[in-house]
């Protein structure tokens, strides 16, 4: 009797630990690109030009960091989706907006969160100009959206950097649709 009750109370113990994550586990995650120079072509591939116009972010709290984040790595994961993110001075073919919004909503006695990351791309005439109202806007050539529900937020950078490439993925996807009927 007095082994079970060792045994239960030091299982009791081990699911504490665990239950709070108070053991000492570290765990990294890691990214790398090669981006070599800018006229570097790669045989048998076009690359698509366009540029970031700006990353919105709809969040309560502190949502700059987020901001400037996905600001800084948006042209690589383009750049993973065959596309070159280039100054608007260099007259790309298309331009991009980004939007992230983060909500929150109760389902009974929990508060969980909506994520959502929308890429639109227009053709780079058509693209919206500083100053205009969201009403004034055409519609894009090609949006990417991803919506993921459920207790994460995107304070975790991880988080943001599992969603934000899969919606680059859709909007690109569909701008290649959108290059071929266009031709």
């Amino acid at each position: 009797m007095k082994k079970y009750f060792q045994l239960l109370i030091a299982s009791i113990f081990l699911l504490i630990l665990i239950s709070c994550e108070a053991l000492p586990v570290n765990f990294t995650l890691g990214q790398s690109w090669f981006i070599p120079s800018a006229d570097f072509k790669i045989p048998g591939k076009a690359w698509t030009t366009l540029t970031i116009l700006s990353v919105n972010v709809d969040r309560s709290g502190g949502w700059d960091s987020i901001e400037k984040e996905t600001a800084a790595t948006a042209p690589l994961y383009f750049w993973d989706s065959k596309c070159r993110v280039v100054p608007a001075e260099e007259s790309p073919s298309y331009a991009a907006q980004i939007f992230i919004r983060e909500r929150e909503f109760s389902v009974g006695w929990e508060t969980k969160k909506s994520l959502a990351v929308e890429v639109h791309i227009w053709d780079y005439e058509n693209a919206p100009k500083e100053g205009d109202s969201i009403l004034e806007y055409r519609l894009p050539a090609a949006v990417g959206r991803i919506i993921v529900t459920g207790g994460k937020s995107f304070v975790s950078s991880k988080t943001a950097n599992r969603i934000l490439p899969k919606a680059i993925k859709k909007a690109v996807r569909k701008l290649a649709v959108y290059d071929r009927i266009k031709r």
